[in-house]
């Protein structure tokens, strides 16, 4: 494979014009051209249950869909552990070795204020950001008290609630809120239960729900948060959040198990002085109890179940920055732990095996970034270095639930437990103001991700036809050098910006499946595309919206352990849309089309098939009146029914397809007092 750089062209897309459109790539007036930000109010003007699926608005991101909420974040065809999530800049990780539950899922959106995305290499403050970031920022309170009630009732008998209380003087604060959100499985455009999907191909038929099960909940989740600060003196901050999450019952008609429970519990702290220093430490844990008690391949087990999954993930973390001049420097630490224990009526009746053997990622890194504006040039350089160390906290012979190395012996030659690495990151963008319209940007990154417990260290003997799901203690981090380049032109009537990226992955991480084994693979990948938006003011109220992307990945091949494709799994295909506003700035109503283009370009040594294209339109409009907020609409209006590429799972347990909603109406409100 080429190994080289490609120069790239960045056209991302936000709109000026009107406070209720902007989706703009500055953010509070600062030019960071490489990060975009996707506001609250543009979430509550859609029928999103999630961030996963909030962000789609955003030219370049997309989702995996595996039942009726808690969808995964994809950037640019790199998701998982190729990209950071966080929430406040902290670390938060699902318990789920099949993503049931995704680092987005764990924050509701009554405590969203607004959430960033940096797409590429481009983030220094934080380990891991090999193909992007997303950091949700939740809420601080306005001055005075305040009462917020915000309602959302929809299609599938979908319901959510949330008040929210909160208070701000000059010297505290406070802010308490709650939400639930329920819903029953929804339709898809045939009418059709998407639980009815779950014994699709490549699914065994005992993966369908009972039928008591079919129209079951879908989902019933109650979130608590809470958030206190004050001013020991002026220009200093303390700030104390805890979050609470329950979910329950949650169907994932993609796979095999759903949740029984996932209870999330945040706990984050801040100290900050002006923005000249900032110190943070937190605690994030997540336990998660799955079965398949909701399926035909319990009835006539032993137990309620015939197989089930309990698994925790704790983080402990911290960070202090402080900044001088121009030169901002952070030092951070965290530790990741991970341990899921499965049990099968078919592998030894119930044995229970340490599937993600109690692993522990710790992780120290030092940074520091430049920015500095020179006349029409802005510079930013950055730089980090990192030091991981992985380890396995079950060891032979222990207390734990069996965990041998048996497996890692068979298949990789190697009997290691630990891993230690040492790498650099970094990043320099330069900005170049032409005239007062017109703005050329470029930057060249380099961001490195260590193989996260499951690639490395899970840990599932083979049962009947079923072959092991085994890591690979032997993988190397993947290390992603990526050039951009790109125009932005805005003026008073619009606002345009484009992308081209070329990204080159080396020991690029795959899903490695061989007829013996599932594990994983290092392997070179190259990763290149563009995204296009703009808005229009095409009259005094009227705006025309369009945007585009485009992502297509290569691999290297390797006939020695099966790859034979050069295509890379699950990247999205083409994808535009293009749509009418007529927002007065007390009223709106809004239409849209969204279509995506065939994807063909699929890796069938996961089984991955082609997906056709697809194309829906979507309808809005909203009112507000003093402190009252009412948005409604209708997506999919036309009812087509049709599949998002994403929506494959290519998980060794293999997955189901299932398509999108069907036609769905939505009503929300909200008032403040």
């Amino acid at each position: 494979m080429r190994r080289g750089f490609l120069l790239t062209a960045l056209f991302s897309l936000s709109s000026f014009a009107q406070e209720v459109l902007i989706k703009e790539v500055e953010v509070k007036g600062k030019k960071e051209t490489f990060k975009e930000s996707l506001e609250i109010r543009e979430v509550r003007e859609s029928f999103a249950k999630d961030v996963g699926e909030a962000l789609q608005k955003v030219e370049g991101v997309n989702k995996v869909r595996k039942g009726g909420i808690a969808n995964d974040v994809i950037i640019r065809a790199f998701q998982r552990d190729n990209i950071n999530v966080l929430i406040d800049g902290t670390e938060v990780h699902g318990a789920c070795p099949n993503r049931m539950d995704p680092p987005a899922f764990h924050v509701d959106f009554s405590e969203v204020e607004k959430v960033e995305i940096i797409k590429g290499p481009f983030d220094i403050r934080n380990q891991g950001s090999m193909g992007g970031l997303v950091n949700i920022i939740t809420k601080k309170p306005d001055k005075g008290f305040r009462v917020r009630l915000s309602a959302t009732a929809g299609s599938f008998n979908f319901i959510n609630l949330s008040p929210v209380v909160s208070y701000r003087d000059d010297r505290f604060f406070g802010l308490v809120g709650y939400s639930y959100k329920y819903s029953k499985p929804y339709r898809d455009g045939d009418g059709k239960r998407v639980t009815e999907y779950a014994s699709g191909h490549p699914k065994p038929p005992d993966s369908a729900y009972k039928p008591e099960k079919l129209n079951s909940k879908a989902f019933e989740i109650n979130t608590y948060w809470a958030k206190f600060g004050f001013f020991p003196q002026k220009n200093h901050e303390l700030e104390l959040s805890y979050t609470r999450q329950q979910a329950d019952h949650v169907l994932y008609p993609a796979l095999r198990m759903d949740a029984i429970y996932d209870n999330t519990d945040r706990v984050n702290l801040t100290y900050t002085i002006e923005k000249r220093l900032k110190l943070q430490v937190y605690f994030n844990q997540v336990k998660h109890d799955m079965t398949d008690q909701y399926r035909r391949s319990s009835i006539n087990a032993p137990r309620v179940y015939s197989m089930r999954t309990y698994a925790e993930t704790k983080t402990y973390g911290g960070k202090m920055e402080v900044k001088v001049d121009h030169l901002s420097v952070g030092l951070d630490a965290y530790q990741r732990n991970w341990d899921a224990i499965n049990e099968r009526r078919m592998y030894s009746n119930y044995t229970p095996v340490h599937m993600i053997p109690d692993v522990d990622i710790r992780n120290l890194g030092l940074y520091g970034e430049y920015d500095r504006k020179f006349d029409k040039y802005r510079l930013v350089a950055g730089l980090r270095l990192d030091y991981t160390k992985s380890e396995v906290g079950a060891k032979d012979g222990s207390t734990s639930p069996e965990f041998k190395t048996n497996l890692y012996n068979q298949f990789h030659g190697t009997r290691s437990t630990s891993k230690t690495d040492t790498y650099p990151s970094g990043n320099l963008q330069l900005f170049y103001n032409i005239s007062k319209e017109l703005e050329l940007f470029t930057g060249v990154g380099h961001a490195v991700r260590v193989p996260d417990p499951q690639e490395r260290y899970i840990y599932l003997p083979g049962a009947m036809q079923t072959p092991p799901w085994v890591g690979n203690p032997k993988l190397k981090p993947s290390r992603n050098t990526e050039v951009d380049v790109g125009i932005k032109h805005k003026t008073q009537d619009s606002l345009t910006k484009a992308t081209v990226f070329y990204s080159f992955v080396q020991d690029y991480i795959t899903v490695n499946r061989r007829q013996t084994v599932n594990t994983y693979a290092n392997t070179d990948a190259v990763f290149w595309g563009f995204e296009f938006s703009s808005t229009y003011n095409l009259q005094k109220n009227l705006f025309l919206l369009s945007g585009a992307s485009y992502t297509n990945g290569k691999k290297d091949k390797n006939q020695s352990i099966g790859i034979t494709d050069e295509d890379v799994a699950e990247v999205p295909p083409l994808k535009g849309r293009l749509g009418l506003r007529y927002d007065t700035g007390v009223w709106f109503v809004e239409g849209e089309t969204v279509a995506a283009a065939t994807q063909n370009k699929v890796d069938s040594n996961l089984g991955e098939t082609k997906t056709s294209g697809w194309a829906i339109v979507n309808l809005k409009a909203g009112v507000e009146y003093k402190n009252l907020k009412v948005n409604a609409g209708v997506e999919n209006l036309l009812d087509k029914h049709y599949y998002e590429h994403l929506s494959y799972i290519r998980n060794p347990f293999a997955g189901s397809r299932v398509p999108e909603p069907g036609r769905s109406f939505y009503l929300s409100a909200s008032y403040q007092f």
